[in-house]
């Protein structure tokens, strides 16, 4: 009898890590036969305890995703809000200040043929970090089409895709940087909407970087930094004798 002991406990001792699995497993499988049996309801499951016989309850009233919060109109519009068309701070004055959450949403359509409802400043501060981010963004999803210097002549329209106007021609370069987000939000001709693939910020971002590149075609001489102005000068002047 000493021997056979001996023997099981020799055995145990080799193999412990192997009964040690069986022993885990053993405990998980009771504690999942008590936790499957707990009454419950799988999703979408009849139910007769609800008069609508819906097992999966409606979302209260004014429930957001997380991460889905769109709480501001100038954010995630680029529409100037009905109550402010007449006020100062809807003036193209630069940067907005900080959207407050509006108490009734926006119902106007989107239309891109009237420019007096967009906003001509951003709500988002103007910095190199994000005319980078815009510069970054607007190379990924925009160049392909518009091209890097954004004048219309990109790699898939010089394969036979619709050519998208200048961003140098006069009318785009009046229209408000709200316009620029909306159009990047919905869409507008042959141009697809990008709202799934670009967030409402980096949307923005791109705005001010094609408001940039339009600038940098029309800039005036006189904003120039005085070494730059004397180099434009230069390649300007006629040589002497010619």
């Amino acid at each position: 009898m000493r021997e056979f002991v001996d023997v099981l406990i020799s055995q145990f001792v080799r193999n412990r890590k192997r009964w040690l699995v069986v022993l885990l497993s053993l405990s998980a499988i009771g504690c999942r036969q008590q936790m499957d049996k707990q009454p419950k309801y799988l999703p979408l499951e009849k139910s007769g305890f609800f008069a609508d016989g819906r097992a999966s309850r409606p979302l209260v009233e004014g429930t957001v995703a997380r991460g889905h919060l769109e709480a501001g109109v100038l954010l995630y519009t680029g529409l100037r809000q009905p109550a402010d068309d007449d006020s100062p701070t809807s003036k193209p004055t630069g940067i907005a200040p900080p959207p407050s959450v509006p108490t009734t949403p926006i119902t106007r359509p989107f239309n891109p043929d009237d420019m007096a409802l967009y906003v001509d400043q951003l709500p988002l501060p103007v910095t190199a970090e994000l005319l980078d981010r815009g510069q970054q963004r607007y190379m990924i999803f925009c160049a392909v089409c518009h091209d890097a210097h954004g004048t219309g002549r990109g790699v898939v329209v010089r394969r036979g895709f619709s050519p998208p106007p200048s961003y140098d021609v006069e009318r785009l370069r009046n229209v408000p940087v709200g316009y620029i987000f909306e159009i990047v939000t919905h869409g507008y001709g042959s141009m697809p909407s990008h709202a799934q693939q670009i967030p409402p910020r980096d949307r923005w971002a791109i705005a001010a970087y094609v408001k940039a590149l339009q600038l940098s075609q029309f800039v005036p001489l006189d904003d120039l930094p005085a070494a730059d102005q004397q180099l434009v000068r230069a390649n300007l002047t006629p040589a002497a004798g010619k």
